[in-house]
């Protein structure tokens, strides 16, 4: 049998663009390496806690939007509407950043920093414009779009991705905390302020402060759950536990893929939601693609991964200062530079080491994770390399005493560190499961465990981020299609990758019907 579309990988790009196109008429089959879908947009069960790899999804415009309320994503799932989207930890201050209220936002930290007031609301300035030029480039903005204004702001996006965080950060202010406070969220976009693109930063800020901030009350499964729902209703097939191993190539397109199994299927496209150097370099091969682009992938930089810790525990969390969609907890004052830089050369003691801590007790925002009179709490730490972890006694992803016991080891780490938020933690720990990028790696299939496909540093060379591949008939999804990361990021490659493909094929572009 020969289907229309084969998507590979059913991370949230893969799942939209399936359902979307299942939706217009189209055979499309789903191949998922896990038992499972959503990538990293998943959730698991340890002794009745239910823990989500995620945190947080920001609400989306646009025709993005638009495709999303189309399968009915905004209706049919249960969201929580969160209040806050984050609290700043900081030696000696505290900020709290309010979600879909950037005035808000840019208040609360006058009351920060009352001296910096004129370098503040010229960078809150600055991140409400590249939000509306955003907004214009995806069409949520109805007004009239001339050239002169998409010229300004495609302007606006080169001039951004040129320079770092840190550098563009120094034309409004000197004040090292501010910068510090304004960089909190470094962690998000894979490298630290000193190589992260303002642009990045920018967006990613705007993004946090000014939507509405979501959480699915059930857990971020039934987001994939529900999507994977769409597909199968639209007439498409799913199916799990098989890996892809090649995508078939002749007369440079795609025709298929084959199966770990040795099983060939074929068909008319080939979705991948592969990350670029695999799809490329192993399961496309170099031999089928053009020098140049070849190249190019291949000095991609996988982003980094990190360390995430789940716990169950019997201690009353609601007493604690914790309902916001993340709490970003900072030892010290250390520029994210000086941290970033000993991370990613194994040099980090995370014992003694001061580092930046994620923190998210998700049961305060959903009673539905956790039994009745407990709760589950995130412990993130990013950035850390699949190199840290693969040394402590594993040999080709096999992990052995020694890993186990270092992880034991970790989690003790970890847990004594967050005391100081959450006094007596360490002896209310009913359950407790550590991720490393060695398990990101197993379970998604992402290269070294890696949160995003690729990291894009200040000063890179422009690269128009895209769904399409030299090799007819071959589509990018997810954050390949858009450079970025995050769920919104992944949603958006697969309408992305949908669109292109319904327009390639004569059917209509609009989604949202």
């Amino acid at each position: 049998m020969k289907h229309d579309v084969i998507v590979i990988g059913s991370g949230l790009g893969g799942l939209l663009a399936s359902a979307l196109l299942a939706k217009r008429g189209m055979a499309v089959l789903l191949l998922e390496q896990h038992s499972i879908p959503g990538g990293y947009c998943t959730s698991y069960r340890r002794q009745g806690f239910l823990f989500d790899i995620p945190s947080v999804m920001n609400k989306v415009g646009g025709e993005l939007a638009e495709s999303l309320e189309s399968l009915g994503f905004y209706d049919e799932i249960d969201w929580v509407n969160i209040r806050n989207f984050a609290k700043y930890v900081y030696p000696d201050l505290e900020v709290v950043m309010p979600a879909n209220d950037i005035e808000g936002c840019r208040a609360n930290m006058h009351k920060a920093f009352p001296s910096e007031k004129t370098a503040i609301d010229r960078i809150f300035g600055e991140m409400e414009k590249l939000k509306r030029d955003l907004e214009m480039l995806q069409g949520g903005t109805r007004s009239v779009r001339s050239l002169f204004s998409l010229g300004l702001a495609i302007a606006r996006f080169v001039r951004l991705s040129r320079v770092s965080w840190y550098d563009y950060l120094s034309a409004f202010t000197s004040n090292p905390r501010l910068v510090a406070v304004l960089s909190t969220l470094w962690g998000y976009a894979g490298l630290p302020p000193g190589k992260a693109t303002a642009l990045s930063l920018l967006t990613m800020s705007g993004s946090c402060y000014g939507s509405l901030m979501l959480f699915p009350r059930e857990g971020f499964q039934c987001v994939s759950d529900f999507l994977a729902r769409k597909l199968t209703g639209f007439g498409g097939e799913i199916r799990y536990n098989t890996r892809v191993t090649r995508i078939l190539v002749r007369d440079g397109a795609a025709g298929g893929v084959q199966t770990e199994s040795g099983e060939t299927l074929f068909a008319g496209t080939v979705v991948s939601n592969a990350d670029s150097r695999r799809t490329v370099l192993e399961l496309v091969g170099r031999e089928q693609l053009p020098a140049r682009f070849v190249s190019r992938v291949a000095a991609y930089t996988p982003s980094a991964s990190g360390l995430s810790l789940q716990v169950g525990t019997n201690l009353d969390l609601s007493k604690h200062d914790l309902m916001y969609a993340q709490v970003f907890y900072n030892e010290s004052w250390e520029d994210g530079d000086g941290f970033y830089r000993r991370a990613v050369a194994n040099e980090l003691d995370l014992e003694l080491d001061r580092i930046p801590i994620g923190l998210q007790a998700s049961s305060l925002l959903s009673s539905k994770l956790a039994p009745h009179g407990m709760h589950t709490l995130h412990i993130l730490v990013a950035p850390v390399s699949r190199e840290y972890m693969s040394s402590f006694g594993t040999t080709n992803g096999v992990r052995g005493d020694r890993y186990r016991c270092v992880k034991a080891k970790l989690t003790e780490i970890l847990i004594r560190k967050v005391e100081s938020i959450i006094p007596r933690l360490s002896s209310a720990v009913l359950v407790s499961d550590l991720s490393t990028p060695l398990t990101f790696e197993r379970y998604t299939g992402a290269t070294d465990g890696a949160w995003y496909d690729r990291v894009i540093r200040a000063g890179d060379k422009p690269n128009i981020p895209s769904s399409r591949t030299p090799i007819a008939n071959l589509y990018f999804t997810g954050t390949k299609a858009m450079g970025g990361g995050g769920m919104p990021c992944a949603l958006m490659g697969g309408a992305q990758a949908a669109r292109a493909i319904l327009g390639r094929k004569g059917r209509p572009l609009e989604l949202g019907t």
